[in-house]
């Protein structure tokens, strides 16, 4: 029983802490959601985000600040990475930071998207927009 519990706690704490989120997985998952709202895939998005990110707001409040969002800056015209870097969440697990200069065909926004690994999946795990 006692190793057991050592085997499980070595496995607890190689799956939650070691490693790191490589910045290229979470350039590309981060470029793929833009595009996705951008394209009116809104029903598609809940697959990028973490499962707390999900469980904060429902599909169709996130469906409306999208449209909302649409509505003030327009269709995407160009996006550059303007910032990279690893850190770490409140929960002390590694994460990629980063921010976007979007241009829309109305206006620019800066966009700030934190990246975490999920069950083996990268996903969001914050997302800000805003207007440059």
């Amino acid at each position: 029983m006692k190793k057991l519990f050592i085997v499980l706690c070595i496995v607890c704490v190689a799956t939650w802490g070691c490693g790191h989120v490589d910045q290229t997985k979470a350039k590309a998952l981060v470029v793929s959601l833009i595009q996705k709202i951008d394209s009116d895939k809104y029903d598609e998005t809940s697959a990028y985000y973490t499962d707390e990110f999900n469980a904060g707001e429902s599909l169709s409040v996130r469906i409306a600040k999208y449209k909302e969002l649409q509505d003030a800056f327009g269709n995407v015209v160009s996006m550059q990475c303007i910032s990279i870097k690893d850190s770490t969440d409140p929960d002390d697990r590694p994460i990629v930071k980063l921010m976007y200069r979007v241009k829309h065909t109305k206006l620019t926004s800066l966009e700030a998207y934190s990246v975490v690994s999920q069950n083996g999946d990268y996903k969001i795990e914050e997302q800000d927009v805003n207007k440059e």
